[in-house]
């Protein structure tokens, strides 16, 4: 998600464990059965503590990765999983900026300009497999799956 703020800038967070520096725009799950614009108005609300107003839809990306457990263990092939992100322009109308549900971990926020994202995008591309907890994977995977929004969010802004 991507929530402008009244000043014009996107809001970006960090949370406790993740590697300094590794600020990201809010992301969020939709649960089965749900609808995507009913999952991304909870998760704002829920990351943020914001009221919001959809304004566009930005854009779809879809991942293709390698299911951990897979390969050539026991027999088993590899099994690829697809992952889908659905980036939205949100501006925030109200509320008081802080994460509703505390088990998301926020430790602090800043804004950015939408230009900045790319700066943003080679900041996580250049993290290292090294964190401070695990997140199933290496940092440095998850600094270049979360960049691809990053480059895809600041040009349909600019579009």
């Amino acid at each position: 998600m991507a929530v402008r703020r009244p000043n014009g800038k996107l809001l970006v967070a960090i949370k406790t464990f993740y590697p300094r520096g590794a600020y990201r725009l809010p992301t969020g799950g939709i649960h089965h059965g749900e609808r995507v614009l009913d999952a991304l108005l909870r998760e704002t609300k829920e990351e943020t503590g914001l009221d919001t107003a959809v304004r566009r839809f930005l854009a779809h990306i879809d991942y293709v990765v390698e299911a951990t457990g897979g390969g050539s263990a026991g027999g088993r092939a590899p099994r690829m999983v697809v992952f889908h992100t659905f980036a939205f322009l949100l501006d925030e109308l109200s509320g008081t900026l802080g994460a509703l549900d505390t088990d998301e971990e926020i430790e602090d926020w800043r804004e950015m300009a939408p230009a900045e994202l790319r700066t943003q995008a080679a900041v996580l591309e250049g993290l290292a497999t090294e964190g401070t907890r695990s997140i199933g994977g290496s940092w440095a995977d998850w600094g270049h799956f979360r960049a691809i929004a990053h480059r895809a969010v600041a040009d349909a802004l600019e579009a």
